[in-house]
């Protein structure tokens, strides 16, 4: 009997690591992560033309969709814009091929204060923007 609750507890371990871990996973559908952005009182849209075709001018291939999102805080100095756009391509060779024109593009769209801009990528995926606008669209 001991050896079965040990084999019991070993499977609820595992199933509660299978959840931590899927749960953490960034939104790969668009409209999941347009409504998450929502929700956190961002600004934003599904943007199908303009991003992407400025993207395509600089060399970059297989955009599906971007995300673009932004929010202006309230802070003890002032006012602070967060901000985040999502690249959504057709395949993740697609994202790997462009890593480098989008994390160029998006150093270019950078603000000069922005002292916590990331860029990260995730499958398919390539966010950038600063650090609470990314945790918001994932």
């Amino acid at each position: 009997m001991k050896k079965f609750t040990k084999i019991v507890c070993l499977a609820l371990v595992c199933v509660f690591a299978l959840f931590a871990l899927t749960a953490c996973a960034p939104n790969s559908d668009p409209d999941k992560a347009l409504a998450s952005l929502k929700e956190n009182e961002y600004t934003a849209i599904k943007d199908t033309l303009i991003v992407p075709a400025a993207l395509t001018l600089a060399g970059v291939k297989g955009i599906d969709v971007v995300i673009s999102g932004s929010k202006v805080v309230e802070t003890d100095d002032g006012t602070k814009g967060e901000h985040v756009t999502v690249v959504y391509f057709l395949t993740a060779d697609a994202a790997n091929s462009a890593w480098e024109t989008v994390q160029e593009y998006a150093e270019s769209e950078k603000e000069e204060d922005a002292s916590d801009w990331k860029i990260k990528k995730f499958g398919k995926m390539i966010f950038y923007g600063t650090s609470a606008g990314i945790r918001a669209a994932m």
